[in-house]
């Protein structure tokens, strides 16, 4: 039988192809070994790499971080199997990558979080990220936030109210109270939803996200899972799934309260009659203005999407801002001489009054409370790592990285930097006035990171995190408990938690 000329021609291309794919892999990853090769760090065994390091210190990664820095420097190279990135310390190499104009996708470390919150700004794609940020940005600016500063009063006081019962000098764990509270808040402000609507319970919310984190933590540190279709053959895929749809049917149903015309299930697009929106689009909440948008463009996202975003801002912002709070009012426990010089600005403000409600212009002239919360996050920073990865080559600290490279920010030791902190561990707000802010550059301190995909909800957390506090030190006063060794015993999260709880005292403030 003759081969037809064509199949042969076909079949001669197909190989200059496939050869000519063979040979730019080839000259890449060659030129990628030899550029990683100049960059200090541990040395790895052949095909694993790293991982051997990894598995040592999977209950202790914050710790191999900072050995591996103390041992080669800022800049830090590792790798596993296929994989290889840096871990970078210095701000100034920090602000490189991530005020890089097109430096803007998240590692494959990040692929398990698209599980629990789909095509949400933390882990989404760099196309996808971009539209749905465009859309979302206008609902977190400053003016839609000065409206929801009577909701922040609102529900501040009512949890100081349920504190009372702790005021009587006995220890108790504050962060339930804090990231119940931020709950409350965010749904009834973003969501526009309040809690106390029908049907809104949130107490399978908040037992089962911190189990959701554990695992999605778990799964950072298991090469093997970052492809999730290798995870969804374990029964932990079948746990994590169980936790989760408790958490997404409270945020479906968050999403049901303001369209009444919503299935779980759906991945229609809703329909919202534009004269149900009686306020402008720029002083919408957050799903106002989703559910406008989608009105006026239909097809533009799913309500799947919507969910996905909408689970994002509930979830991060009460539990950042949540634990954050915690962490500062630890601190102030510690450091009474700090908690009067908070509490005296708080009195130049309010005079005696322990129930005016917190004004924009009063969050304005809490400068020195800003500083201690400021400290507090250099401290213990919620989200202790951000990571990129490099669509482009990129040079710094004299080391050219390639192009598929992951870089790693481990934020916790950024903040720790004695360059920039001298006695880093000390407890001292006074790093953070307007003078000493002033010498250090920007990169220096990355709570929400920085640059292009930066959180969105800094100000909003700025603003609730400053009216809680104002809220409860201005009728408690927080007492001497523990010690900071007690504070220093964290473990590897997503975000970070103490291992021994958030346990303060309180007692009723004398004037």
């Amino acid at each position: 039988m003759t081969v037809p000329d064509s199949w042969v021609a076909s079949g001669v291309v197909l190989l200059v192809l496939l050869a000519a794919a063979w040979y730019v892999r080839y000259v890449r990853w060659g030129r990628c070994r030899r550029l990683m090769a100049r960059i200090p760090g541990p040395p790895g065994v052949p095909v694993l790499g790293n991982l051997l390091d990894l598995l040592h210190y999977r209950e202790d990664i914050m710790d191999a971080f900072q050995v591996y820095h103390e041992r080669y420097g800022s800049v830090v190279k590792a790798w596993i199997g296929p994989y290889y990135g840096v871990s970078v310390t210095d701000p100034r190499d920090i602000a490189v990558i991530l005020n890089g104009r097109n430096i803007l996708s998240k590692p494959i470390i990040y692929k398990p979080f698209t599980m629990v919150l789909g095509d949400s700004l933390l882990a989404a794609d760099k196309e996808t990220w971009k539209k749905f940020r465009k859309i979302m940005a206008p609902t977190l600016s400053i003016q839609v936030i000065n409206d929801y500063i009577s909701t922040f009063n609102e529900k501040c006081q009512a949890m100081t109210y349920q504190l009372e019962i702790h005021s009587q000098n006995l220890p108790f764990d504050v962060v339930n109270y804090t990231i119940k509270c931020f709950l409350e808040m965010v749904t009834e402000t973003t969501m526009g939803v309040p809690m106390n609507n029908e049907g809104m319970n949130q107490k399978h919310f908040l037992t089962n996200l911190p189990k959701i984190v554990d695992i999605l933590t778990y799964l950072i540190v298991s090469p093997w899972f970052w492809s999730t279709a290798t995870f969804k053959f374990t029964q932990l895929y079948q746990t994590l799934m169980s936790l989760l749809r408790p958490v997404r049917d409270f945020v479906a149903l968050i999403v049901k309260q303001k369209t009444s015309s919503y299935s779980y299930t759906s991945e229609e697009v809703i329909s919202y009659e534009e004269s149900d929106t009686n306020t402008s689009k720029q002083r919408q909440g957050f799903l106002d203005h989703m559910v406008a948008t989608l009105s006026k463009k239909p097809g533009l996202f799913t309500v799947q999407q919507m969910i996905d975003q909408a689970l994002l801002i509930v979830a991060a912002a009460t539990d950042t801002s949540g634990y954050t709070v915690a962490h500062t009012l630890m601190l102030l426990g510690l450091h009474q001489d700090v908690q009067e010089k908070v509490f005296k600005e708080q009195e130049d403000i309010f005079g005696k009054d322990i129930n005016r409600p917190v004004t924009v212009n009063d969050l304005n002239q809490m400068v020195y409370l800003e500083q201690v919360i400021n400290e507090s996050q250099r401290l213990y920073p919620t989200v202790p790592f951000v990571g990129r990865l490099l669509d482009d080559e990129i040079s710094i600290d004299g080391y050219i990285l390639p192009p598929g490279a992951i870089v790693i920010i481990p934020i916790f030791l950024v903040h720790k930097d004695p360059a920039y902190y001298p006695d880093p561990h000390v407890f001292d707000p006074e790093r953070f006035n307007k003078e000493n802010g002033a010498s250090r550059p920007a990169c220096s301190f990355i709570p929400f990171s920085s640059g292009r995909r930066m959180c969105l909800g800094r100000s909003y957390a700025y603003m609730a995190m400053k009216t809680m506090l104002s809220v409860m030190l201005r009728r408690f006063k927080i007492l001497e408990y523990g010690s900071r060794e007690d504070m220093d015993t964290f473990k590897f999260n997503f975000f970070l938690k103490l291992v021994n709880g958030y346990n303060i005292k309180i007692g009723p403030r004398n004037f």
